[in-house]
């Protein structure tokens, strides 16, 4: 019987956003939202909140199901990446002789709901590598440009030749570009423990609308997502 793991990695510190796990959204801390998420799909065998702070890992209790683990100091650095932490679990003993597949939900998009993860986790097949939560570009990709310290534009910087100089600006003609959301990447545990990535594979996208897809890095975002709750502009109920 397949089982899988999933983890939700909540540092303590955060620079552009002091202390956002641990701040209340509608009355509820931000890193909750995605406990509960994870836990209702009732696809995971087991959950784990890896945190380096105690608050953070104090509401592990409020959520039956999730398993409470203190980060070593070394792997909460602001150097340290969070696909360093999950390549760390994905080696240890009781990991690798245990599991089937490892996730990761990051907890600054809350509202990724457990219907996507039991949908998302449906997509994936073992033909492939993985499957990734996907959402909307907030803008056409194939305007973007880069300009050097002198302030000179390179329209040219991701399409040769750019729409920009073709004067073919009609988004409607743009092929469809999508950015992965943070909502949950979830991969078959042996291929991730080979490549050490999400994405060196095979890789299947679900996709999530824009509102459920909000990312809480900065004030303005969190402020974003208090204000979508209090006009019930969103369900977070499945």
């Amino acid at each position: 019987m397949m089982k899988n793991l999933a983890i939700i990695p909540a540092r303590g510190g955060s620079k552009r956003l002091l202390k956002k796990n641990l701040r209340l959204l509608n009355g509820k801390p931000l890193v909750q939202y995605t406990l509960e998420a994870v836990v209702d799909s009732g696809v995971f065998d087991t959950v784990i909140l890896s945190s380096d702070d105690d608050d953070i890992l104090g509401i592990a209790g409020n959520v039956k199901g999730v398993t409470p683990q203190k980060r070593e100091a070394e792997m909460a650095t602001d150097k340290r990446k969070v696909i360093d932490l999950i390549k760390d679990i994905a080696e240890r003993d009781e990991v690798k002789n245990t599991f089937d597949t490892i996730g990761l939900f990051l907890p600054t998009c809350p509202f990724r709901t457990a219907r996507h993860i039991k949908e998302g986790f449906a997509l994936l097949t073992r033909e492939d590598y993985s499957v990734v939560s996907i959402t909307d570009m907030s803008d056409p990709v194939q305007l973007t440009l880069s300009m050097n310290d002198e302030n000179l534009i390179n329209p040219e910087a991701v399409l040769s030749p750019s729409p920009l100089v073709t004067g073919q600006t009609r988004s409607q003609d743009f092929e469809k570009i999508y950015r992965v959301n943070g909502g949950f990447y979830i991969a078959w545990l042996d291929k991730f423990r080979q490549k050490a990535n999400f994405f060196d594979g095979r890789v299947k996208g679900y996709y999530i609308d824009k509102l459920h897809s909000v990312d809480i890095d900065y004030e303005l975002d969190f402020e974003w997502a208090e204000y979508l709750l209090r006009k019930n502009h969103l369900s977070l109920k499945d």
